[in-house]
């Protein structure tokens, strides 16, 4: 019997597809048309003889020989990945100033670093929790090599690496008089999301005041845990007592924002590309991970898809 050696892109596309459900949505995560993923999946049923998806679903679904070929597909990929990190980390070492938004401080954030920090002992890290305002100035300022933020992907040196949606979060159990004006927890100015949040209540017609303003987000976590007031950030980070409240409460649809790395123009070296790498893929997967735990009926999906993956490749390392 002939081995065939299935091909490591094919796969690729193959567990991108099964994950993201759609030609469109799992081609800009591979950075290939949705012609060509069609032809690489067409490709891989010939080299597995028989086919993976269910013909008579309207969507991309795995029928169980699918199932089956994604396990091993993750498997597979897994163990090239994993062979390629060790061959580098023998050249990953220096110093790595990492700036992180408050957002992810407190979330997944930190097992990843740990992972990091393991795998490359020889890197000396520096992290810095602020504001994705302050923490991007920096790094074009030179000062921090590479930051992690939310809604400034339009800088020049960001990479984005996919988009979640703005939401209205409320304790589970909070009540509103619509006879009084929408109590707000907000970030203290100046606030990018502080800023549309107030914005679009009032293209709406709809009264609010400021019930308590915080220069951290624990604080801002705190009031809404309390039922104080409302606030607005995306669904990473979301307290177990808090939920998405944009339908509960009738309130205006907030878009959404892009999640982005921002490196700076001399710190393309090992240290920071391997991190980038890692914190790209871990935050697809957590990107996915919080749309499946988000309820559907809770935001509303007016101008497309609140959760998206891309797939940016990193940039060439550089010397300083």
């Amino acid at each position: 019997m002939t081995v065939r050696n299935l091909d490591m892109d094919v796969l690729r596309s193959f567990v991108a597809l099964a994950e993201n459900g759609t030609l469109a949505s799992a081609a800009d995560r591979v950075a290939r048309t949705q012609a060509a993923l069609s032809l690489q999946m067409r490709k891989l049923e010939t080299q597995i003889g028989q086919p993976l998806f269910r013909p008579d679903s309207r969507k991309l679904v795995l029928n169980e020989a699918g199932q089956q070929v994604l396990g091993y597909a993750r498997r597979i990929l897994a163990l090239n990945d994993e062979v390629q990190d060790v061959l580098r980390q023998s050249e990953v070492a220096g110093k790595l100033v990492f700036g992180a938004s408050q957002d992810f401080g407190e979330a997944w954030l930190p097992p990843v670093l740990a992972q990091f920090r393991k795998a490359h002992p020889s890197v000396a890290m520096e992290i810095r929790v602020d504001g994705g305002t302050r923490l991007v100035a920096a790094v074009e300022a030179g000062e921090v090599d590479m930051a992690l933020a939310l809604g400034l992907g339009d800088r020049e040196n960001a990479i984005t690496i996919g988009h979640l949606p703005l939401v209205w979060i409320a304790h589970r159990d909070f009540e509103w008089d619509r006879d009084e004006p929408l109590p707000l927890a907000l970030f203290t100015s100046p606030c990018r999301f502080r800023n549309k949040g107030v914005a679009a209540l009032d293209a709406a017609g709809i009264p609010w005041h400021v019930a308590l303003t915080s220069p951290g987000l624990q604080g801002v976590w705190a009031a809404v845990n309390a039922g104080l007031g409302i606030t607005v950030r995306t669904p990473e980070g979301l307290l177990p007592e808090l939920e998405v409240a944009d339908r509960k409460l009738g309130l205006p649809n907030l878009g959404r924002v892009d999640v982005s790395l921002h490196i700076g123009r001399h710190a393309h070296t090992p240290a920071v590309l391997t991190l980038a790498d890692l914190l790209r893929k871990r935050l697809s997967h957590r990107i996915l991970e919080l749309e499946a735990r988000t309820p559907r009926a809770a935001i509303s999906r007016k101008g497309g898809a609140p959760f998206r993956v891309l797939n940016r490749s990193l940039p060439a390392v550089k010397t300083a």
